[in-house]
Parts: structure tokens; sequence; C-alpha cells
């Protein structure tokens, strides 16, 4: 047998065994990696679960919170009409305090005029 057969056969003796070895390392690590990522999926789709169901209870909350404010808005509405039909009214009756005011006020110059024609002083 020459030389290179020789150590070609001695090479498979020592390394076929230890790449055998390696290859059966490889397909362990295979399926832990398959395993893994199973596990990785599984915990994704989990979280993706419950990122959907708090997007959807966040969601709902939104919507009930803008419902409130539509209603609160209404509200502040018919109050800003209330406030503002009496506003109107006191409006409208310090206009006529002040026309009696202003009567006043000339009946009383009229009459100090008329007491100095008269000749009437008051103390």
């Amino acid at each position: 047998m020459p030389v290179y057969d020789q150590v070609k056969q001695a090479l498979q003796d020592i390394l076929a065994p230890e790449i055998q070895a390696l290859k059966g390392e490889l397909r362990r690590l295979d399926e832990r990696i398959f395993a893994m990522e199973a596990k990785v999926e599984g915990t994704k789709n989990e979280l993706l679960a419950e990122i959907k169901r708090l997007d959807e209870k966040t969601e709902a909350r939104f919507r009930e919170m803008d419902a409130r404010f539509k209603e609160m808005e209404t509200k502040l509405a018919a109050l800003d009409e209330k406030f503002e039909a009496r506003f109107r009214e006191l409006d409208s009756k310090f206009e006529g305090l002040r026309h009696e005011v202003r009567t006043v006020l000339e009946i009383r110059e009229r009459l100090a005029a008329l007491e100095a024609k008269v000749g009437i002083t008051r103390p």
C-alpha cells in the first residue's frame, strides 16, 4: 500500500468517527435551534395577541372618553346658551334701569331749576 493510501486510511480512521460525531452534534444543535425558534415564535404570537388585546382595550377606552367629551361639549354648549340668554336679559334690564336713572336725573334737574325759580332752597 502506498504511503498516500496509508495516510488517507489513517485520516479516515481517525477523522471519520470525529466527523460523524460532529454531524450528530450539528443535528442536535439544529434540533435545539428549531425548538428555540418554535419557542420564540410562540412567545412572539403570545405577545402579539396581548398587544392586540391591549390595543382593543385602549381603543374602547378612547371611544368611551370621546363619547364623554362630546356629552360634556353638548352640556357646556347648553350652559353657554343659558348664560348668553341670561346676560342678554340682564343687559336689557340694566338698559331699562339706565333709562330710568336718566329720567330721574332729568326730573331732578328740572325740579332744581323750578325750585330756583320759585325760590325754594333745600338744606
